[in-house]
């Protein structure tokens, strides 16, 4: 008659496994709702490999007159970056006296916060891309991501700057959009058709990036004037930015193309027992890698 209970006492992690998952991953599910990664990233998956390189390619020349043979024109390789996979993991134990006795709201607690866990480090490492955008240098061609000296190529040592210092306003805006449009070049020297079309801003500038973009009348003034960025940009607010005045101006396109996310081994939710304590034991487990192949998609102002 108690090999039932045998078997119950042997497995009560098992049983319990099914309700941990399902609740892991409904709360995971509703933490990566909200992530701004897969906006701002290259989301890609990878199955195999320690790392990752990817690397800028540069521009071509302009398309000569047609003399009776093609002219050839070759391309040069950029900077290489290769993103590699740290481990991530993190773990809960549950005590059988606790599964028998509790109703489920302790213990329910817990794979919502390794959910909840999970995202956060997640959301902190993708926005770390930002949030060090003015002094990491572990950037492909060396120096910061928004920086006054970026190398036109490896072969040509004359910079470029994408890194400014206003205050963010309709005025300085538009500064910046014409910076991308006339003044950010390739490898050639030639403008690169950077079109900077969204703003990428912390929570106390919500207001201001919010009042340049949908304010039908000119920003600021008295006049009646028509606001020239009415409509013309999408806003992005993120919690996760740490300087409460700083803000950028991305190319939508162009991002997609340069920065990267890597999933090298997408979030594991697993159970075991240990069966000389009669502990359950959860945990999680993920790699992932962050890094970008170029900077020309973005335009940062570090304000102070």
């Amino acid at each position: 008659m108690s090999l039932p209970n045998v078997a119950i006492s042997e497995n009560f992690g098992d049983l319990l496994d099914a309700r941990f998952r399902k609740i892991y991953q409904s709360e995971y599910k509703e933490a990566i709702d909200e992530s701004m990664i897969p906006m701002l990233f290259k989301v890609m998956s990878q199955s195999s490999g320690a790392d990752y390189r990817v690397s800028g390619i540069g521009g071509m020349g302009d398309i000569p007159t047609f003399d009776g043979s093609i002219t050839y024109d070759s391309f040069s390789q950029l900077y290489d970056k290769t993103i590699t996979f740290p481990e991530y993991a993190l773990g809960f134990k549950v005590e059988r006296k606790l599964a028998d006795d509790d109703l489920f709201g302790i213990m329910d607690q817990k794979p919502a916060q390794l959910a909840v866990s999970v995202a956060r480090t997640r959301e902190k490492a993708a926005a770390a891309v930002f949030n060090t955008a003015f002094t990491s240098t572990d950037n492909a061609d060396g120096v910061a991501l928004c920086s006054s000296s970026h190398p036109y190529s490896p072969d040509d040592s004359t910079t470029i700057d994408n890194a400014g210092t206003s205050a963010l306003s309709a005025v300085s805006v538009e500064a910046t959009r014409r910076i991308g449009l006339t003044s950010i070049f390739n490898d050639r020297g030639e403008i690169a058709d950077v079109n900077y079309d969204t703003l990428l801003v912390p929570v106390n500038l919500e207001e201001t990036a919010y009042e340049i973009i949908n304010s039908k009348g000119k920003v600021d003034t008295a006049n009646n004037n028509q606001n020239f960025h009415y409509g013309r940009y999408k806003l992005a607010v993120w919690r996760r930015l740490t300087d409460s005045k700083s803000w950028f101006f991305i190319d939508s396109g162009l991002i997609k193309q340069f920065l990267y996310w890597i999933d090298r081994v997408k979030p594991e939710f697993k159970n075991d027992r240990d069966f000389d304590t009669m502990m359950a034991k959860w945990s999680v487990y993920m790699r992932f890698g962050v890094g970008s192949a170029d900077w020309r998609f973005i335009y940062g102002h570090l304000v102070a």
